[in-house]
This record gives structure tokens, C-alpha cells and sequence, in this order.
């Protein structure tokens, strides 16, 4: 058999899904406070029920009243954790590599356990942020933790 006429054949199987399909429209969302962080409001997309809160992803805009600094600290039990940005500019700290600007495009994904801190953003920011697992702790550092960093 040719592999086209395989992939024609498994194109036609029905396939077991681990997870449901999920279609969020924009028309539909609305962003809340009282996520992670009082600075920020989300826009959640349904992901966490869909996947039994395994991922998570979401939107993430500046609220009107929040403002930077978002203080040292570190996601221990976060396995995957990326961020794009949409629109406008956000500034972190990251350990071992300092303040970083990222701009509308830019993508970072931190590695389990880095330290790390939001040190500002722009009014407008929007970004999209994926977790895996959507629940996680985020602890922050004490005074003498973030003295040792350098910071």
C-alpha cells in the first residue's frame, strides 16, 4: 500500500479524542478580575474544564487600575508556562538572565521553577498565556530571597 493510500485510509478512521473540540468566539468572552493577579484581568477561553484543568489558556490584559511591580517569585509545580504578547510591551526579571522587554510577537516560556518578576507594562498589554497544569502554586520570595538573587 502507498503511503498516500494510508494516510487516506487513516484519514477516514474515526479517532478516540482525549478532549472535547472547544470553540471560544471573541463575541462571547469577557474579561474578569480575580485571577492570579489583582493587576491583571483574563479572558478564559474554557480550556481549564475542557482538558479536566490539565492546561490552561488564556488572555491576559493590563486592568485599569493595576500597576508593576508584580513582586519575585516562582511557579514550583508549573511544568509549562508560555506567554506571547498581543499587544503592547511587558518587562520581566528572570533569573540568571535579568530584565527582559517583550514586545507585541514576542514569545517566552519559562522553564519549571525559574525565579522570576513582571517589572512593568504598557496600559495596552494583552497576552495570550498557556499553562500546563492550569492549577499552580505561585510563591512569592522573601526580602532575604530576593537579596541573594542580586537583584
Amino acid at each position: 500500500m502507498t503511503t498516500a493510500r494510508k494516510l487516506n485510509t487513516a484519514a477516514r478512521k474515526p479517532t478516540k479524542t482525549k478532549y472535547p473540540l472547544l470553540i471560544a468566539r471573541a463575541k462571547d468572552g469577557k474579561f474578569e478580575s480575580g485571577g492570579l493577579r489583582e493587576e491583571f484581568e483574563y479572558r478564559h477561553f474554557g480550556v481549564e474544564e475542557a482538558t479536566g484543568r490539565k492546561y490552561s489558556a488564556h488572555v491576559i490584559r493590563a486592568a485599569p487600575n493595576g500597576e508593576p511591580p508584580i513582586r519575585h517569585h516562582v511557579h514550583p509545580d508549573c511544568e509549562f508556562l508560555l506567554v506571547y504578547v498581543l499587544k503592547g510591551w511587558v518587562k520581566f526579571w528572570y533569573e540568571g538572565r535579568g530584565e527582559q522587554k517583550l514586545a507585541k510577537g514576542d514569545v517566552h516560556m519559562l522553564p519549571a521553577g525559574i525565579k522570576h518578576a513582571v517589572t512593568g507594562w504598557s496600559k495596552n498589554l494583552e497576552m495570550i498565556e498557556i499553562t500546563h497544569p492550569a492549577d499552580y502554586q505561585s510563591i512569592e520570595l522573601t526580602d532575604r530571597q530576593i537579596a541573594a538573587l542580586g537583584t
